[in-house]
C-alpha cells in the first residue's frame, strides 16, 4: 500500500508540475502580447516588395513543348 501512495504523491506533484508550468507559460505569451501590441510602433513590418508578372505566353506554344520533351524522352 506504501508504494501506491508514494505512486500516488509523485502523479500529483508531476501533475501540479506541468499545471504551473502551463499557467506560467501563459502568463507569458499574454504579456509578450501586451508589450508587443503597446509598442508596436517600433517594430514596423517590412513590406512585401511588388511581384511582376510575367509576360502571358500562349498556350498552344508549352503544349507543343510539353509534346516534344515527351516525344524525345521516348525516343
Amino acid at each position: 500500500m506504501e508504494l501506491l501512495m508514494q505512486g500516488v504523491v509523485l502523479m500529483v506533484i508531476g501533475m501540479a508540475t506541468v499545471f504551473s508550468f502551463l499557467v506560467l507559460m501563459i502568463w507569458t505569451m499574454k504579456g509578450s502580447a501586451a508589450f508587443f501590441s503597446k509598442f508596436a510602433h517600433l517594430f514596423p513590418e517590412e513590406q512585401p516588395a511588388a511581384v511582376k508578372k510575367a509576360p502571358a505566353v500562349d498556350p498552344s506554344a508549352e503544349i507543343a513543348v510539353a509534346l516534344a520533351a515527351i516525344r524525345a524522352k521516348r525516343g
